[in-house]
């Protein structure tokens, strides 16, 4: 599979450098698609989440690695060549760091 293109809003770009400067290496996981993980990835320190062989590397946006996890038929929901990461108000969702 390809990488896609992601970028991240000047918004998403400010957060990613302060989580960087308080949790030191990143990366993004989402989900395999069926229940909203590709609309909301997770960002966790890099070495938190032990990568299996459903995970796959969607792309990198500011130095931090994006993988999807298959889902259940060993499909990848990513369809797009390109994605825009964003930050929304309110609590992390799941595990997530808070995007300070």
């Amino acid at each position: 599979m390809s990488s896609a293109q992601i970028s991240a809003t000047p918004e998403a770009s400010a957060a990613l450098r302060r989580a960087r400067t308080e949790h030191g290496p990143l990366m993004f996981h989402t989900s395999g698609g069926r229940v909203g993980g590709r609309q909301y990835p997770i960002c966790l320190p890099a070495e938190t989440l032990r990568l299996g062989a459903r995970d796959h590397l969607l792309g990198e946006v500011e130095g931090v690695p994006v993988y999807e996890m298959e889902d259940r038929e060993g499909g990848i929901a990513c369809r797009a060549d390109a994605y825009v990461l964003d930050v929304a108000a309110g609590p992390a969702i799941g595990f997530s760091i808070r995007a300070a």
